[in-house]
């Protein structure tokens, strides 16, 4: 059995760590199958959206520290080879991705949610950063996420003290979009996914480039990229069919050209 499941629903890809007996603890199957799986979607013209989601009892309990490289050279080449580039393949992916967090996303396995444009928590779950408690900083991008999401003050607790976050305090904070029953979770981000899978492929795509990127810009440059990406919108066919439904009173069927 795979590490990491790929299944289609329609429209949507659902993307399993599965390692439930191991709380879906990255190995390096598994880093390389989530990289291999998100490939998947971009290439897959009818896949629209994507949950990501762990097996069992919980997202991910973070690193393997069983099967960690004994040096610090070999640490920093997985986290910049295998962790990282699929982190990004996540945040980069044109499409939406939303995640399904039942149970826990601890250390590293945070980093993975995070990554996630949406993010549905079980009302039991809860996100947590426990680096510091085994002598670590957070990694797979946990500073920047956490910092640009509740601020420097607010992820220094969360980094330093290493508490749990529970879902509804994720909500509050801005980490989280919103909170289900346990049972719920999967079928919750389904749902989302499904909407959002309704969008425009282009426009859906452009805004999600820019909201990853306003933390960068000014409003003058935020302004000029927004005009550079409206202008493939407004020549596309998904804008002219767009325009068309809505006068015609029904759903647009939006083709991403």
């Amino acid at each position: 059995m795979s590490d990491v499941l790929y299944e289609e629903r329609g429209r949507v890809a659902i993307v399993t760590l599965n390692r439930a007996e191991a709380l879906n603890t990255f190995t390096h199957e598994m880093r390389v199958g989530i990289i291999d799986a998100f490939k998947k979607v971009a290439d897959a013209e009818h896949i629209r959206a994507a949950v990501l989601t762990g097996a069992g009892r919980g997202f991910s309990a973070g690193a393997d520290l069983n099967g960690l490289p004994p040096s610090g050279e070999q640490v920093m080449a997985m986290l910049e080879k295998e962790f990282g580039p699929g982190i990004l393949a996540i945040a980069e992916l044109p499409k939406p991705v939303v995640g399904a967090v039942n149970g826990f996303a601890s250390g590293i396995g945070a980093g993975y949610a995070l990554a996630c444009d949406m993010l549905v928590m079980g009302e039991k779950s809860f996100l947590q950063l426990p680096f510091a408690k085994i002598g670590l900083v957070p990694d797979g991008g946990l500073t920047w996420q956490f910092a640009q999401r509740v601020g420097a003050r607010h992820a220094f607790e969360m980094a330093l003290i290493g508490d749990r976050i529970p879902a509804a305090r994720c909500v509050e904070l801005g980490l989280a979009n919103r909170v289900v029953a346990d049972q719920e979770v999967l079928e919750a981000a389904f749902g989302l996914a499904e909407k959002l899978a309704d969008a425009a492929p282009l426009a859906l795509a452009g805004t999600k480039r820019l909201l990853r990127r306003a933390h960068a810009l000014d409003l003058a440059g935020a302004i000029r990229e927004e005009g550079a990406i409206q202008s493939v919108c407004i020549d596309s066919q998904d804008f002219r069919e767009g325009v068309k439904a809505f006068f015609e009173k029904r759903a647009p069927q939006f083709k991403g050209r």
